[in-house]
C-alpha cells in the first residue's frame, strides 16, 4: 500500500513504483510469464519457420539476417504475424499487472484469480484500445517523432482507465487525454525514465545473446537464444513499465480529482464500519 496519498514528483514516482513492484514481485512476475513465454515459444517457432539464409550480429545482440527474395517475404510475413501477437500479449501483461499494482496501492487484497476474471472480462477492450495507440505512436513517428510523443502522454493511462474505470475503449482514450494534457511534460518525462530503466536491463541481455552470437552459433541456436533472453526481459521489465503508469495514474487523478480525499474518506469509512460491527459483536455475544 502507498500510504502517503499525495502529488508526487517523477523521481517519487517511480521511487513508489519500485515498492509496489517489489512488494508484489511474485504476483507480476507470474503474471507476466504465463502471458509472455508462450507467446515467446510461438515467436520463436514463427521464426524459425522463416530462417534467412544466414545472419550476421549487431552490437544490440539482434540477428541481421541476409535473404533471397523468397525468404525476405517469409521473413517480413513472420515479423507482422509477431509484432501483432506481442501487441496483445502486451496488452494482456500490462491490463493484469494493472489490476494487482492497483490492488496493492489502495491496500485491497484480491485473489488472483478475480484479477485474471476481471481483465478477461475486459480483454477485447484493452487489445482495441492497444492497437489504436500503436497505430497513433506509428503515423507520429512519420511526424518527426513528435506525434509520436504526444500520442505516448496523450494515451498513457488508456489501460488503467479501461481496467479500473471499467471504461470503452474511445471513452478510455478521451479519459486519458483529459487527465494527461494539463500535465504533458510530467507523464512524458515519467515515460520516457520508466523506458530507460527497463531499455537497461533489456539491453543487458542483448550483449548476453551479442557474446553468445559471437561464439559461431548457428541461425536456429541464436533465434532460440533470443526469444530465452526476450522471455526474461519481458517478464521482467512490463510489470515495472504497468506500475509505473498505475503509480502516474493515480497521482494524476490525486492532482486533478483530489482522489488522495476520496480514498482516504473511503478507508475511514470502512475502519469505522468494522469497529461499529466488531462492538456490535461484542454486545451480542454478552
Amino acid at each position: 500500500m502507498v500510504a502517503d496519498l499525495r502529488p508526487r514528483g517523477i523521481g517519487e514516482i517511480l521511487d513508489a513504483a519500485v515498492t509496489l513492484y517489489r512488494a508484489r514481485f511474485t504476483r507480476l512476475i507470474l503474471a507476466a510469464a504465463v502471458v509472455v513465454v508462450p507467446v515467446q515459444i510461438l515467436s520463436t517457432l514463427v521464426f524459425l519457420s522463416a530462417q534467412p539464409d544466414s545472419f550476421s550480429p549487431n552490437l544490440a545482440g539482434t540477428a541481421t539476417p541476409q535473404f533471397n527474395n523468397q525468404s525476405a517475404a517469409l521473413q517480413l510475413g513472420a515479423l507482422v504475424i509477431v509484432l501483432l501477437v506481442s501487441v496483445v500479449s502486451t496488452a494482456f501483461v500490462v491490463a493484469l499487472s494493472t489490476r494487482v499494482v492497483a490492488d496493492a496501492y489502495t491496500d485491497q487484497g484480491e485473489a488472483m484469480g478475480a484479477a485474471v476474471r476481471l481483465v478477461g472480462r475486459r480483454f477485447l477492450a484493452v487489445v482495441g484500445a492497444s492497437l489504436i495507440v500503436a497505430l497513433c505512436e506509428i503515423a507520429g513517428i512519420f511526424l518527426c517523432g513528435i506525434g509520436y510523443l504526444i500520442a505516448l502522454a496523450f494515451f498513457a493511462v488508456t489501460v488503467p482507465v479501461i481496467i479500473l474505470e471499467g471504461a470503452s475503449v474511445f471513452t478510455a482514450l478521451g479519459r486519458s487525454t483529459t487527465l494527461t494534457r494539463s500535465h504533458l511534460f510530467r507523464v512524458l518525462g515519467l515515460l520516457l525514465m520508466s523506458q530507460l530503466l527497463t531499455s537497461v536491463l533489456t539491453f543487458s541481455f542483448a550483449i548476453a545473446v551479442n557474446i553468445w552470437l559471437n561464439h559461431g552459433a548457428s541461425a536456429t541456436a541464436a533465434v532460440i537464444t533470443q526469444g530465452l533472453g526476450n522471455t526474461v526481459a519481458q517478464c521482467l521489465t512490463t510489470p515495472f513499465a504497468a506500475t509505473a503508469v498505475v503509480v502516474m495514474y493515480f497521482d494524476l487523478r490525486i492532482r486533478t480529482e483530489g482522489f488522495d480525499v476520496q480514498l482516504t474518506m473511503q478507508r475511514n469509512d470502512a475502519r469505522h464500519a468494522a469497529l461499529h460491527a466488531a462492538a456490535g459483536a461484542v454486545r451480542t455475544a454478552s
